[in-house]
């Protein structure tokens, strides 16, 4: 059941045809490189394994792959043996869960396959860490959404879980554990970045398809910041009840701030008549909210990403998006700025609209897994 709701998830139809057979049995024995994708099917995850359906003929072209996709479900139930001639093995586990998964089903993979295959390890959740790593020492590669600049900063111990809270958490009063992941140095090389969330169902299709209503039409939202989380009693919490209070302090801008949650379909309607929108972070740096304003053409305004990477590059400061200070300090300065200048927004959201048509355009995501199978 699960299988076929996920593989009619995508919106295109020239590819229903071409999912169906991924979640169906066996390989076709047509390829020489044979990849048994073991997911999560929960959105968030599902993102980055996605891209493997809509973009399998480009994978079939420049490695000879062919992909069949079980759930981490059926894998932790056993894995069928019509799979143990897999060359490569992608698993990808939820966000949440402990390595407790992952040391069952790789316990799967050294019982039943033939030969040992390449290994490589998906990382779903958002955090930036890499917190897995000393328990795959024999997979190949590690992929993220986003990974540090320079790498050794994973190396390093943080209060709380990483370095959001290591940094919120003294601001607003909380006293955090440290915490350790003991990423192994070695390890560093292997690290790689999976596609961000544009590559989802849904998103990618969005960028696809007709461009957004641009900065000087129709736009009569100054800032879209409808903020969840603010009722969180820990340093996420504060922290964005601090950025719900800052916007709440606009009295003299036009805001969808308030009230209760709208559906999604509200949700995207009103970022495309919106101006700018506002994204702080969650648990982690990456938000969904970032790739929905890109794709309705609402301009972003974010705390600065310039400590990390992302695949492809969407945080260019006032090229894609326009940072500021962690604290917010300059939210409503920067914001104000923006708001006087419709010929910058208009560049800044071409900018970002294009960055991310051109790389689903393009077959990005081939691009960014390749080295998968060409190591």
């Amino acid at each position: 059941m699960i299988k076929n709701m996920i593989a009619k998830r995508g919106t295109d139809s020239r590819f229903a045809r071409l999912f169906q057979p991924m979640f169906s049995g066996q390989f076709s024995g047509r390829h020489a490189v044979r990849t048994l994708v073991i997911y999560e099917p929960r959105r968030i995850a599902y993102s980055q394994v996605y891209p493997f359906l809509t973009n399998a003929r480009a994978f079939a072209a420049d490695a000879d792959v062919e992909f069949r996709l079980i759930t981490v479900e059926q894998a932790l139930a056993g894995i069928d043996a019509i799979y143990a001639d897999a060359t490569h093995v992608i698993l990808q586990t939820w966000l949440l869960d402990d390595e407790a998964p992952i040391l069952r089903i790789r316990d799967h993979i050294a019982q039943r396959f033939k030969t040992p295959p390449r290994l490589v390890y998906i990382d779903s959740a958002s955090n930036c860490d890499v917190r897995f790593a000393r328990f795959l020492p024999e997979f190949d590669l590690y992929y993220k959404k986003s990974l540090m600049t320079p790498l050794d900063g994973f190396l390093e111990p943080h209060r709380g879980h990483g370095n959001l809270p290591d940094f919120y958490g003294p601001l607003f009063g909380y006293d955090l554990e440290m915490t350790d992941w003991q990423v192994p140095p070695e390890y560093l090389p292997r690290l790689r970045m999976s596609p961000n969330f544009l590559t989802a169902p849904g998103l990618a299709d969005g960028f696809l398809g007709t461009a957004p209503p641009p900065q000087g039409s129709g736009r009569d939202i100054d800032l879209h910041a409808r903020l969840g989380g603010t009722g969180d009693e820990n340093w996420y919490g504060a922290m964005r009840r601090d950025a719900q209070a800052r916007v709440e302090r606009l009295t003299h801008v036009r805001c969808a701030s308030t009230g209760p949650g709208v559906p999604h379909k509200v949700f995207l309607n009103e970022l495309r008549q919106s101006k700018v929108c506002f994204s702080p972070f969650g648990y982690g740096e990456l938000c969904w909210r970032d790739i929905e304003a890109f794709m309705t053409g609402a301009v972003l305004i974010k705390p600065d990403m310039s400590h990390l990477v992302t695949e492809p590059d969407l945080y260019r400061d006032d090229e894609t998006y326009v940072s500021i200070r962690w604290d917010f300090a300059d939210f409503e300065d920067k914001l104000m700025a923006l708001l006087a200048d419709e010929d910058r927004r208009a560049r800044l959201a071409q900018t970002a609209w294009d960055a991310c048509r051109t790389y689903l355009r393009t077959a990005g995501p081939v691009r960014s897994y390749r080295d998968i199978f060409h190591s």
